[in-house]
């Protein structure tokens, strides 16, 4: 049964967008738009706790300030959410001459242009333009300011003539509780999340602030010339007295606001607000409003006082400078020509995002329901932070935050030892058995790249020796890991998952393989666990095999688990991990059978699960963005670099989404990406689909990690190490004379890597010139243009071997003829 407040803000919301009475936020419009009575009824328990907690469409746009705590969500109407205060800041414009107002959330999609200022720099730019002319801006961005460097968000309105005329105006701000993520999560295991209730709200004229409940809202930097707060003043259950008593019935209904400065609302937690600055504007001349979100605690005078310091120009300026130095002056920066060279900027603006989502070095995988720490997700973020120049941020992450989750209890967790455990919470309470695994590979992995960090050996007693041996001794009785949620994606929770048990191979290949670097005397004992869960592992899929052959499977694929004979449903995306990103393939770790039977499960995948990007109907009903990532990743290794292209192609589309002639996201993933938006919504699911978090962590790093293997990557680093040169660059990539590479790469073989590849399709010809490479590394160019015909390494002729080009170690230049 709906709880009241959900009952009236789902009946508030239908009524004020089919009368055009309310700013309605985007993902209610898309909902109405498609409405369907049925929810997720093993999560909610009605149809407007599953609208309230917008469970359906999560898009939206984010800023934030680099290791502080909460971001601010953007909507696609320029509605600004700082996640965990309790209110929605929008503006708007009216027309006195006229009466009219002008609510961007109601206008036609080409009319609401929203875009990044620029793909490394978290400033999202929102602009309106109305029906009268005049054109409504917003710059929004966070910033740290004052002595302690606290966080704020931003926002500089502005009103302009958009045809150059004489034009006047108010300029609006409203303050309401529903923004980008939705107004109350509430589900059936009494999560309470994201509950933007206003109960009260109360306008300090003296201060310019707006008080939001119990903490402070949205500060001005000019005082308005009119204002007026609205709420519930005789605990009405009526739907229609929160349609008369708003700012926008008033405006609509005499052009004047009520004036109050104080209003609560107890039965429905729907308070809301305007602020009004009249504007005259001609030629290029703008009117600007500062409002100022104070993000971080802010509390008292001085603070007021802190808060505005620093005008918003300065902060921006300085916004910008940092950017540009972290994003383009540090690590490594892809050169990409101009017909893919907005894969270079996405890989800009996705590194942003992960380091916005730190949060005091922890790196979250969203900002909002997923605003926590997974060791899962930690994992590869970590790695690709690594990998792109934020080897700092990842060193924290792996040498602070995964110790703090390292159990050392002597209880018991399920089945399994507490000891040896890493894990918080969610590792813990849903049974994640794949999280030591994890640690272990960011670890050893971390520790290959930056040999002199030493981390391995600051971490290998208790954490590295100890989590491996945790591996070793908390299996079933076939020498599996138990049965768990893991990745949560793969299957049910009363099943084991081979995910698991590939990620513990993993991570107790790294456990050993630091145990040799630092010379441990446990050396022997980590390789024997690795051998024993691989020759388990091995044992365990070769009989899945036979058991499906045996029942008349025509297909050879791998399941989710062992417990799922048969199972041929998209739950087996778990078996991309193999390739990519654990590389088990490489040196055929669990024997060719295994990778064999591998690689046919990628075909399946893609034949029976891929329309663009991967469905994973088994699961959420949608499309996932990072699945497609990390299948398009397994493709670059197995040797399938188009299939590679082609799923890359789709998911950097999907990064930026419109409906209805509208932006739903600026270059980020949600973890899922729902099929109705994907259309445009001619496919609307006849059931309810799952949606998570955006920007999603774990997606943005698949994207680093995928497009920085495209360049190159390295292969075999314990018995033969070499580097594959341009491995996933693609014909159409490179036109007549254009070049591709990357400079200053750290790499898994513990030196920078650099590379620049020039292409003259009118010669038939491909130069390559080596900036820079570990020491007695090999190389491998794997031409894609056509039949190798002749190769010169450091201007000498060399046998041609077939189109893999080989370059001994310390070439620096070397010329590929083709036909």
């Amino acid at each position: 049964m709906a709880q009241t407040h959900e009952w009236m803000f789902y009946e508030v919301m239908w009524r004020g967008w089919t009368r055009k009475a309310l700013p309605v936020p985007w993902w209610a419009r898309q909902a109405f738009r498609a409405w369907s009575d049925e929810f997720d009824r093993g999560t909610y328990e009605s149809k407007e706790a599953a609208f309230a907690s917008n469970a359906l469409y999560r898009y939206w746009h984010m800023v934030g300030v680099k290791d502080h705590r909460q971001e601010s969500l953007i909507g696609q109407a320029g509605e600004v959410e700082p996640v965990y205060d309790k209110y929605v800041l929008s503006f708007f414009l009216y027309d006195p001459a006229t009466g009219l107002t002008h609510l961007p959330q109601l206008a036609d999609g080409e009319a609401v242009e929203q875009r990044v200022l620029e793909p490394h720099l978290p400033t999202v730019v929102s602009t309106y333009r109305a029906d009268h002319h005049v054109t409504l801006a917003e710059r929004i961005f966070a910033a740290p300011v004052g002595a302690r460097q606290r966080a704020v968000t931003v926002v500089q309105a502005s009103a302009r003539s958009t045809d150059g005329a004489p034009r006047e105006g108010w300029l609006c701000a409203a303050v309401v509780p529903a923004g980008p993520s939705g107004f109350q999560r509430h589900d059936r295991q009494g999560r309470l999340l994201t509950d933007r209730r206003l109960t009260q709200l109360r306008y300090a004229a003296d201060q310019l602030l707006v008080e939001t409940n119990t903490g402070w809202g949205p500060v001005f930097d000019t005082a308005p010339e009119q204002f007026g707060v609205y709420g519930n003043p005789d605990h009405s259950h009526d739907p229609e007295s929160y349609l008369v008593r708003s700012p926008f019935h008033d405006l609509a209904h005499g052009g004047k606001l009520n004036g109050s400065t104080l209003a609560e609302d107890q039965i429905a937690g729907l308070c809301s607000a305007a602020f009004v600055w009249p504007f005259r504007v001609s030629g290029e001349e703008e009117f600007q409003v500062t409002v100022r979100l104070p993000v971080d605690t802010f509390q008292g005078s001085d603070d007021l006082a802190e808060l505005r310091s620093v005008p918003a120009d300065e902060l921006h300026a300085a916004h910008e400078v940092f950017w540009d130095r972290k994003i383009k002056g540090s690590g490594p920066q892809p050169e990409l020509p101009g017909g893919v060279f907005h894969l270079g900027a996405l890989f800009r603006q996705t590194r942003a995002q992960l380091l916005v989502l730190s949060d005091h070095g922890e790196i979250h995988p969203g900002p909002t329901v997923y605003d926590s720490f997974w060791i899962r997700d930690s994992s590869v973020e970590a790695t690709a932070c690594s990998l792109v120049g934020d080897e700092t941020l990842a060193e924290r992450q792996l040498g602070t935050h995964y110790p703090l989750k390292f159990n050392q209890g002597g209880g018991r967790i399920g089945p399994c030892a507490e000891y040896g455990f890493f894990g918080g919470p969610h590792e813990r309470d849903d049974r994640e058995w794949d999280s030591n695994g994890q640690a272990l590979w960011a670890i050893g992995r971390y520790d290959r790249t930056h040999r002199g960090s030493g981390l391995g050996a600051k971490l290998y007693t208790p954490y590295v020796r100890d989590g491996a041996r945790w591996l070793r001794d908390n299996r079933d009785g076939y020498g599996l890991l138990h049965s768990g949620w893991s990745a949560e994606h793969l299957g049910e929770r009363d099943k084991p998952h081979y995910w698991d048990d590939l990620w513990g191979l993993a991570g107790l290949y790294e456990a050993a393989r630091i145990a040799e670097r630092i010379g441990a005397p446990e050396v022997a004992e980590l390789w024997g666990a690795f051998d024993d869960l691989k020759a388990a592992t091995a044992a365990s899929v070769r009989w899945v095999l036979g058991e499906q052959r045996r029942r008349g499977e025509w297909e050879t694929y791998i399941p989710t688990g062992p417990g799922d004979v048969g199972r041929r449903d998209s739950t087996m995306i778990g078996a991309a991990a193999y390739f990519h990103p654990l590389r088990l393939h490489m040196g055929n770790k669990l024997g060719e059978d295994i990778d064999r039977a591998a690689r046919y499960t990628l075909d399946t995948m893609y034949g029976r699960f891929v329309t663009g990007g991967f469905r994973h109907d088994a699961a959420w009903n949608a499309y996932g963005p990072y699945l497609t990532l990390q299948l398009a990743h397994a493709y670059l290794f197995a040797g399938e670099p188009e299939k590679t292209d082609r799923l890359l192609a789709w998911t950097v589309d999907a990064a930026f989404p419109r409906a209805g002639g509208q932006a739903a996201a600026l270059g980020a993933w949600n973890e899922q990406h729902a099929y109705s938006v994907a259309s445009d919504f001619a496919e609307v699911p006849q059931r309810p689909w799952y949606m998570g978090d955006i920007p999603h962590g774990w997606a943005a790093a698949e994207y680093l990690l995928l497009l920085r293997d495209i360049l190159f990557f390295e292969a075999d680093e314990d018995r033969d190490p070499h580097l594959y040169i341009a491995p996933g660059v693609r014909p159409h990539w490179l036109g007549e004379g254009e070049t591709i590479g990357i400079d200053r790469a750290p790499t898994l073989l513990g030196g920078e890597f650099g590379y620049r590849l020039t292409h003259v399709p009118s010669e038939n010809r491909v130069a390559v010139e080596i900036l820079r490479a570990p020491q007695g590394v090999r190389f491998v160019y794997p031409c894609r243009f056509g039949r190798v015909t002749a190769v010169s390494v450091d201007g000498q002729a060399v046998d041609v071997t077939g189109d893999d080009v080989l370059a001994p170690s310390g070439t620096r230049r070397f010329t590929v003829a083709y036909a």
